[in-house]
């Protein structure tokens, strides 16, 4: 059904009769009916089609189409074997590229579906929790804390409901909504409205979807509103890599054309050469490596918890050296236990336990841990009902809730000392009610001593509002101050383990939390860090941005952190030229999660967290951080083998196909072979996505050094490039060799050293040393005898490929030993400076 433009305009009572829904929502049929409809409006992708995409993908290089135009022209020229040949292997080559990239895909895609986000819906009068996507016009919606909004929305009821707008609006501040009706014409004015995107800041409310899918405002304004993520440090280096690789092909392509042009070869076939050389030295199967190595390295990862969503955020865990991370849960259990309830005079007391109960009973915010342990005590609420409540928010650091017993209204609010504190004048004493002053320094002491004692300590705070029991923040004022919560949340066990292992991976912990300077300093202590270096959120509010990048290189612990200045921390190391990712489940840690190289959440997190997070831990423990970080950095070294074997036996036969060119009265190689060449050497290096890495290649973080690169290219290519010379002058110079067994010998050793050069580059140590994976080893063993029998093969002559006679294929042989011997050599001076 069509709905009005500005649908704040209307009363939910109006839109729910539009829709056909009730206060109860829809029924099965017509929330089934609904989905149907709404995929069809929004042109949901059939798998089918994003298969077809992705196989075009495979054929889009500018190299391969004019490879395709060029061999098109020769077969209209009357060269139909020639041509036919070459298109199958380009056909054969892209097809595999396709068949591991969609593998590799939807192996990815089924992961991510285990973290996606849900949302809370009533249907025929029963909650129940749905995929976003799958929020229909006219389902009745629940919000809370923490919930990302799943689409364009009008309010039934909300309850000190703030939201998030900055993704519609760029307005930061939370916006507060409320259901009365609104005759705004703007978006951002439409304050009985939520909108797809945006997310709960505080409170709670009930909603009618209005707008799904591509329907909504976020979903019309999603091009001007794009913004794509920050690009990773591995992507650059790829995108460096990739015109290091252009500069490398037109320079070396178009001389080769020259060369032959020079020497009055055939126009046709001199231009078919050069293009197959292009096509060559691009590795055109590194997408589908890229994309089958970071999977594999994401089903490692979901074996050890850790669910991949932004696949090469993989690569950049890999790269971090500073993990940023809470306290709660994290470091601690984070099962919070309530541990004793004190007076202002520091005695047990079952009053402050009762009030602190009523609070945590009736709220109805987010969940936490500090409620959860509070409504576990054994307390007697019967008699009283909840008037209203003012949510707990980041910026008041407190809640408040008015709660009835026999016709009087009490106002009980907890939170943080300090907040509790400013909204008091006067204190509950043995002695009555007296004014605060008089207790203000004890009761400071107090907390200061039971927060070195490492309790986390909440206040609470009550004032008789009988006869008026509707409240706002405003109305925290003028309270009285009735006592403490101490709580506990114990060490993680293996917590000190964990952190071993972080360093010994050469990434250091920082610890950032809400909690006080003395509980940070407990902390410190049973952690075996330096209670000495700590920051606290006001003496970092005294730094400049200059001087907070300075201060975080021997900061430890950033205690009494607002959430602001956690995404501002993140920066601030980064600037320092740290690789930092961040580990955070609540509402106010999206902001900090997004400025991270690596942003990390954890099941059971707040929507807006899992959004935002480029990988989910089912479990919350620091040790499987680390885990994820040594999956990150074995796929990273994967990678990095596959770029250098490619790019230094690719620069290598450009370089020597170029000198040939020079001194050959023939071509060295045909167009046919250079293409067959390059597809079977590919089909090793796709092993090479699940190989093992040697640990001494996995203990530091890795980063992308394209100078480096350069340099093993250039020194392992030329290494190729003499052994190529020396093949070349024996075969022609000493056997006079025809060039049908000149092409045949050349097209064998260069297809042997580059596969057998990949078990050499492979691993630090000797190649023996070192274990490949099964089926790399299964993979070079087959195409290493595919390379010395294929020239005996009846198939061989589709290809220009004769038999060889024994001393010949002896030769050929002899130099890849030869060659791998020297390999050994010049990898021990080259590796040391990875």
């Amino acid at each position: 059904m069509e709905i009005v433009k500005r649908f704040w305009n209307y009363s939910s009572e109006e839109l729910l009769q539009l829709l056909n829904s009730s206060s109860n929502g829809l029924s099965t049929d017509q929330a089934i009916k609904q989905l149907s409809l709404q995929k069809k409006k929004n042109l949901v992708q059939k798998p089918w089609i994003n298969d077809l995409r992705l196989l075009v993908v495979q054929f889009k290089s500018p190299l391969v189409l004019l490879l395709v135009f060029a061999v098109t022209l020769s077969a209209f020229l009357g060269e139909y074997s020639d041509s036919l040949i070459v298109l199958v292997v380009l056909l054969t080559t892209g097809t595999l590229g396709f068949v591991q990239e969609r593998n590799a895909g939807r192996a990815v895609e089924k992961l991510k579906a285990l973290v996606n986000s849900k949302a809370t819906v009533r249907r025929r009068g029963v909650e129940m929790e749905v995929m976003i996507d799958d929020v229909v016009e006219g389902d009745i919606v629940l919000l809370n804390a923490g919930n990302m909004i799943p689409a364009d929305a009008v309010l039934i009821e909300s309850n000190d409901l703030h939201v998030n707008e900055s993704v519609l609006t760029g307005e930061s501040f939370p916006v507060e909504k409320f259901p009365a009706l609104s005759t705004a014409s703007e978006i951002s004015k439409a304050s009985n409205a939520v909108f797809k995107g945006t997310s709960v800041i505080s409170g709670s409310a009930t909603a009618l979807a209005v707008r799904t899918g591509g329907e909504t405002e976020l979903g019309k304004i999603a091009v001007s509103l794009s913004k794509s993520d920050a690009i990773t440090s591995f992507e650059k280096g790829i995108l460096a890599f990739g015109k290091l690789l252009i500069w490398l092909t037109v320079i070396f392509s178009g001389l080769i054309l020259l060369l032959n042009i020079f020497f009055h070869r055939p126009f046709i076939d001199s231009l078919l050469f050069a293009l197959a050389l292009a096509v060559g030295i691009t590795p055109e199967l590194l997408p589908a490596i890229l994309t089958i190595t970071l999977a594999a390295g994401a089903r490692k990862m979901a074996t050890q918890k850790v669910i991949v969503k932004k696949l090469s955020a993989i690569q950049n865990l890999g790269e971090i050296d500073i993990l940023c991370s809470d306290k709660t849960g994290t470091i601690t259990q984070g099962v919070v236990s309530l541990q004793k309830t004190a007076d202002c005079e520091g005695n047990d007391s079952e009053r402050v336990l009762r009030y602190a109960f009523l609070n945590a009973f009736f709220e109805t915010g987010f969940t936490n841990p500090i409620d959860e342990s509070v409504r576990q005590q054994a307390v007697d609420a019967t008699g009283y009902t909840k008037c209203d409540e003012v949510p707990y928010d980041f910026i008041r650091k407190r809640l408040s809730v008015v709660v009835e017993k026999e016709g009087q209204h009490i106002m009980v609010t907890k939170g943080s000392v300090k907040t509790i504190l400013d909204i008091c004048d006067k204190a509950e004493s043995s002695e009555g009610v007296i004014d605060l002053n008089a207790k203000r320094q004890v009761l400071q002491k107090q907390f200061e001593q039971y927060s070195e004692d490492g309790s986390r300590v909440i206040a609470v705070a009550y004032k008789d509002v009988t006869g008026d029991p509707v409240i706002t923040k405003d109305d925290e004022v003028a309270m009285i101050f009735l006592g403490f919560l101490l709580f506990a949340d114990p060490l993680k066990e293996g917590i000190l383990e964990a952190i071993k292992e972080l360093r010994t991976k050469g990434v250091a912990l920082k610890i950032i939390t809400g909690d006080n300077y003395k509980v940070a300093q407990y902390i410190t202590k049973q952690l075996q860090l330096d209670p000495e270096k700590i920051l606290t959120g006001s003496e970092m509010a005294d730094l400049t941005f200059a001087q907070l990048v300075a201060k975080v290189e021997g900061t430890e612990v950033f205690a009494e952190i607002i959430p602001a200045q956690k995404e501002s921390i993140i920066n601030a190391f980064k600037q320092a030229g740290h690789s930092v990712g961040y580990l955070g489940d609540g509402i106010n840690d999206a902001n900090a999660l997004k400025a991270a190289d690596v942003g990390i959440s954890v099941e059971g997190a707040v929507d807006v967290a899992k959004e935002a997070a480029d990988l989910v831990l089912l479990d919350k423990h620091i040790e499987v951080v680390a885990k994820g970080i040594v999956e990150g950095r074995k796929t990273f070294m994967n990678t990095l083998k596959y770029i250098f074997v490619t790019t230094s036996a690719n620069f290598g036969n450009m370089f020597s196909m170029a000198v040939a060119s020079l001194f050959l009265p023939f071509m060295p190689l045909l167009p046919v072979q250079i293409l067959l060449n390059n597809f079977l050497s590919d089909l090793p290096a796709i092993g090479i996505a699940s190989d093992k890495v040697d640990e001494e290649l996995i203990t530091g973080p890795r980063k992308w050094n394209m100078g480096y690169i350069k340099r093993f290219m250039i020194v392992f290519g030329l290494q190729s490039s003499l052994f190529d010379f020396i093949t070349f002058g024996l075969l022609y110079f000493v056997y006079a060799a025809s060039p049908q067994e000149f092409r045949t010998a050349w097209f064998c050793e260069s297809l042997l050293t580059e596969i057998l050069i990949l078990l050499v580059i492979r691993t630090k140590r000797p190649f023996f040393k070192s274990s490949p994976s099964r089926y790399l080893i299964i993979a070079t063993l087959a195409t290493f005898a595919l390379s010395v029998f294929i020239p005996y093969l009846p198939f061989s002559r589709l290809f220009m490929l004769y038999p060889l006679p024994l001393p010949i294929m002896g030769i050929v042989i002899g130099i890849t030993v030869l060659y791998i011997f020297f390999a050994e050599q010049t990898k021990k001076y080259l590796f040391k400076g990875l």
